[in-house]
């Protein structure tokens, strides 16, 4: 037969068992919170991308669907998203015109930007 352990170690066992449950449950938090986070970071940038296409189609439009001529626009695309336009002519020599050109589309609190300069006969 084994000899018992020292009374003094006795309740050890369940003080160990209860710090392993403890930091257990620690892990736990920290992987669901990393996991939650990874997932509102991937539908963050899913929506920049979304945004980034929808300004690119915009500015693809200026000039063709929408008048090359000084003006502030914007509207609501849906889904949450809202776009500005502002276009303003930045040189002329008569005949020809260059105007700057800048689409934004913000959504929440984001907002992606992208500008250009396009050329067009003179109003």
């Amino acid at each position: 037969m084994l000899p018992d352990a020292p009374h003094s170690e006795a309740g050890f066992t369940l003080l160990e068992v209860m710090a392993a449950f403890v930091i257990a449950a620690l892990a736990t938090i920290v992987l669901y919170q990393a996991g939650f986070n990874g997932a509102a970071e991937t539908l963050t940038a899913a929506r920049y991308q979304e945004a980034l296409v929808r300004v690119q189609s915009r500015l693809a439009t200026i000039g063709v669907l929408t008048p090359l001529q000084a003006e502030q626009l914007s509207g609501d695309d849906g889904g949450g998203f809202h776009w500005q336009l502002h276009i303003a002519p930045v040189q002329s020599n008569g005949a020809l015109t260059l105007y700057a050109v800048q689409v934004t589309e913000s959504f929440g609190t984001r907002q992606v930007t992208l500008t250009t300069e396009k050329l067009a006969a003179s109003p």
